[in-house]
């Protein structure tokens, strides 16, 4: 039998049982609970694992993990501490999102081992700092320090008294647990310390009193800072080993670097430079070594730096710069000018190129040779850059007696020619300081080799003007050439002589010029009284 309850009865029972119910949620809510850390290293301490020499390096890998209850781990903070030297609760801690670290644990400075504690703490999204976090402790010892000489800044295979090193030391304690720098010529057991900042050293030795032992006097720096530190010990004439090593606060050493190299003894104030730089350049250097001892008194003597390899190959004559330079210009090159009064410097190239040429590299930094009475004759053909923008600012054309280049009209073929029987004529009147005029010459062959220079204005004495033929583009006409014409010339101050037309052929030595007259010896003469204008030693 079914019973029908009135639609008004249902509302009210409905609402009298909804009446009944209790809406609120009974008990106390749950606090948000703090994260939980664990390291991966589960020993909360290794010193009793790892004693003596299983010490570990200061540097170790650590790696971490964390979870929450109730949320999850945003974030962790890290700390080590010496474990006799507790920090306070929040003290030293740093924030971090990754779960690993390389870590450079702390040892104290001048121990050798330390025992640090490594603590880690999670963060949860909520901010709760996981209240006890995981800790270890790492047994560490104290790892050598490490240095490495700069192969950019090594002396070449020969210098004069002269030399650079340069290097990098560092320390995986960091820079501040560096002690000093070790360095030594020629003994591995005596060292001179010098500061730990210290990572570029130029190394000048002092007269030796007539002995092929010297000390060094010690610059630090690229600014050619001075110091009261020598390096005793240097082997002039001989083969020097440098020794190098750097040194921590615990006394502990690097592994040492070496490096062997032969260091000349200078001789004399005369430098000839062969920078002549062909396979040729025996045969040339002998010509002007005996044109040089000729005029020079016999108790003067020469020193000989070759510069010469590597070779000129090809048409441009382009190569890298000899590597028998130092390749700091700027202390080691200006210091070893520096070691002498008068240079003799004979090349195949000074003026089309900045690039791979040995003057335009060497010229910037002769200014103290010139301050202390220098003197420099320059045997160098002239000749164009194929590309003039590349030669802007040539140091070497700054430096040598001309004022300018010449330059071609587009109709004619960017080269000139002396002909043979072409007439060298004299300029002006007697040589300065001299009292003599120099002698006419004229070509004994045909020389395509070197161009005519501009001088001019007041800071350059002309001594020689070549008739020179002109080719034409089109054609192949030819005719006298009515440009400048200059192929010999002194710096009004009579400190730098250039003398641009070869003397003998580099294949059969054979004069290229002589005397109107025939005679050879004149083209030597003109030389000498270019030496002795610039105040060159006479016999």
């Amino acid at each position: 039998m079914h019973i029908r309850i009135p639609i008004f009865a249902t509302l009210i029972i409905a609402f009298a049982l909804w009446a009944g119910c209790d809406t609120g949620i009974s008990g106390d809510a749950f606090k948000n609970q703090p994260p939980d850390t664990d390291l991966s290293v589960r020993d909360t301490s290794l010193v009793d694992n790892l004693a003596g020499s299983d010490r570990l390096k200061s540097t170790v890998f650590v790696s971490w993990t964390g979870s929450d209850p109730d949320g999850f781990v945003s974030s962790f903070e890290l700390r080590f501490f010496d474990r006799g030297d507790r920090p306070g609760a929040e003290e030293g801690w740093s924030r971090t999102t990754s779960n690993d670290s390389l870590i450079l644990l702390p040892i104290p400075r001048g121990q050798r081992v330390a025992d640090v504690v490594f603590e880690v703490r999670a963060i949860d999204n909520s901010g709760a700092i996981d209240p006890s976090p995981a800790q270890s402790v790492f047994p560490i010892q104290n790892t050598p320090p490490d240095i490495r000489l700069s192969s950019f800044d090594l002396p070449p295979d020969t210098t004069f008294s002269v030399f650079t090193f340069a290097w990098t030391a560092s320390d995986p304690e960091g820079e501040s647990n560096l002690e000093r720098i070790d360095v030594s010529l020629n003994d591995s057991t005596n060292f001179v310390a010098l500061p730990p900042d210290v990572d570029f050293a130029t190394f000048v030795g002092q007269d030796d009193g007539g002995t092929n032992t010297a000390e060094a006097r010690v610059f630090t720096g690229r600014g050619f800072q001075s110091t009261t530190i020598r390096a005793p010990g240097l082997l002039l004439d001989a083969e020097n080993t440098f020794y190098i090593r750097a040194v921590d606060a615990t006394d502990t050493t690097s592994v040492m670097q070496r490096f062997t190299w032969h260091v000349k003894k200078p001789h004399g104030e005369v430098l000839y430079v062969n920078d002549y730089r062909k396979a040729a350049n025996p045969l040339i250097s002998r010509f002007h070594l005996a044109l040089l001892h000729d005029y020079l008194p016999d108790d003067v003597a020469v020193d000989v730096w070759n510069i010469a390899e590597p070779f000129v190959t090809g048409n441009t004559g382009n190569v890298p710069r000899s590597d028998a330079l130092p390749p700091n210009a700027d202390p080691t090159l200006r210091l070893t000018f520096s070691l002498f009064k008068y240079i003799y410097w004979v090349s195949t190239n000074t003026t089309n190129t900045i690039q791979g040429n040995n003057l335009p590299f060497s010229a910037g930094v002769m200014g103290d040779f010139f301050d202390q009475g220098g003197k420099l004759m320059v045997h160098s053909p002239v000749s164009l850059p194929i590309n003039a923008e590349d030669n802007l600012g040539n140091p070497a054309i700054l430096l040598l007696p001309l004022t300018g280049m010449i330059s071609f009209p587009d109709s004619l073929r960017p080269s000139l020619r002396l002909p043979t029987g072409a007439a060298v004529n004299p300029v002006g009147g007697t040589v300065p300081g001299t009292g003599e005029s120099l002698p006419p010459l004229k070509a004994d062959a045909f020389v395509i080799s070197t161009l005519p220079y501009v001088t001019g204005g007041t800071n350059t004495i002309p001594l020689y003007e070549a008739d020179y033929t002109y080719l034409t583009r089109q054609g192949g006409r030819s005719g006298p050439w009515f440009g400048s014409k200059v192929v010999a010339s002194l710096s009004l101050d009579r400190r730098v002589g250039l003398f641009a037309l070869p003397l003998v052929n580099e294949q059969s030595g054979t004069p290229l010029f002589s005397g109107v007259g025939g005679d050879p010896a004149d083209a030597e003469r003109a030389v000498d009284l270019m030496l002795e204008s610039l105040g060159f030693p006479k016999r």
